[in-house]
């Protein structure tokens, strides 16, 4: 949390004979670690391994890694940024920078053209890759209408 732009998701979580008031001799969880740059997402990586090092150590406890993937950064075009931006204000909406550490399209695209993504808000407390997450026929339009704005308005 002290570093800006860096996440780590827990995706998968298996407890062997797990139970609400046992504790666990087993436990085994994938870990996404995501930032903007790669130096960002290694140094992210080196503390959590610290970190999980440490944890061990005070409890006696023991740990197995197994990286399954580590992909560069696909930081977003600033240029195809600016052009989203004027594109959310022309509809008269306000204007939300996030960072994004997409692993998807986007880490492939941006090896052969700048790419920049705009977000759609999510409904169900902006639940994501997740058969709840949801968007209202609203935002969806929204999306619709600031795409069509964008390729109508390209330079």
């Amino acid at each position: 949390a002290s570093e800006p732009d860096v996440v780590g998701t827990v995706g998968m979580l298996d407890v062997p004979a797990g139970s609400i008031n046992v504790v666990p001799g087993r436990c085994r969880f994938s870990l996404d670690l995501r930032a903007t740059t790669d130096g960002a997402r290694d140094a992210l990586a080196a503390d959590v391994v610290a970190e999980l090092d440490s944890i061990c150590a005070r409890r006696g406890a023991s740990h197995r890694l197994e990286e399954t993937l580590r992909v560069a950064a696909a930081p977003s075009a600033p240029e195809w940024q600016r052009r989203w931006e004027a594109v959310v204000l022309a509809l008269g909406l306000p204007v939300h920078r996030m960072p994004s550490g997409a692993g998807h399209d986007a880490m492939k695209l941006h090896e052969i053209m700048p790419q920049a993504m705009l977000f759609v808000r999510g409904g169900n407390a902006g639940i994501s890759h997740n058969p709840l997450e949801t968007i209202t026929a609203h935002d969806a339009e929204l999306a619709v209408q600031a795409f069509t704005h964008l390729l109508l308005h390209l330079e």
